[in-house]
This record gives structure tokens, C-alpha cells and sequence, in this order.
């Protein structure tokens, strides 16, 4: 046969067409979803994080408060017992009576005195 009919008689082969199959595989890398996760979970952190931090910071500053405003009751305390302490020395009978002798003058009349006695 001649080269031609030999070309014209041989069977030609069609390339086949082969699917491409992709396996997935792992590379060790992140994962879609665990982007997600970490991408939603980080900024729930921060905030949580966020939110008890300024928690304790005004906790701090209410007791500070607090402590400043029981010392202002305690010294107000102290000056009212003094002030009492210093009412009784002043309301002191014996005082009144020297002040109207020696320093106004005045004289007690012992007959224009009434006693009145609670009888509780």
C-alpha cells in the first residue's frame, strides 16, 4: 500500500477527553471556617474584654468615692461631738451665772426664784 492509503486507513485516535478531578487537600493551612470563627471571635474578645475592664475601672472609682465620702462623715462626726462637748460647757449653769455677775452686772434675787420639779 501506498503511504496515502496507509494514512487514509489507519485508525485514527481521538485524544479523550480525561475529566479533571480536584481532591482537596489539605495543606495545613486555615480553613474557611475557622477564618470565620477566628474573625468573629477576636472582636467578641476585645469587646468582652473591653467591658470588664471599664467594669472594674468604674468599680474602682465608686469605692474611691465612697471612701472619701465616709471620711467627710467620719471628721463631720468628730466636729459634732465637739461641737456638743462645747454647747454643754457653754449651756454650763454655773457659767451663765458667772457671766450675768461679773460681766452684765445683773443680780440674783433669791425670793423671785421658782423652782419648777418634773415630777417624771
Amino acid at each position: 500500500m501506498s503511504p496515502m492509503l496507509e494514512r487514509q486507513y489507519q485508525p485514527q485516535h481521538e485524544p479523550k477527553r480525561h475529566k479533571k478531578v480536584r481532591e482537596r487537600v489539605f495543606k495545613g493551612g486555615i480553613t474557611k471556617g475557622e477564618k470565620l470563627v477566628y474573625g468573629l471571635s477576636i472582636p467578641a474578645i476585645v469587646i468582652l474584654a473591653f467591658m470588664i475592664i471599664s467594669n472594674a475601672a468604674s468599680l474602682y472609682a465608686l469605692n474611691h468615692d465612697m471612701q472619701v465620702i465616709e471620711a467627710d462623715i467620719a471628721a463631720q462626726g468628730a466636729s459634732n461631738e465637739a461641737l456638743s462637748l462645747q454647747v454643754k460647757e457653754l449651756a454650763d449653769p454655773e457659767r451663765i451665772l458667772y457671766i450675768a455677775k461679773e460681766e452684765l452686772g445683773m443680780e440674783l434675787h433669791d425670793e423671785s426664784v421658782k423652782l419648777i420639779h418634773d415630777s417624771n
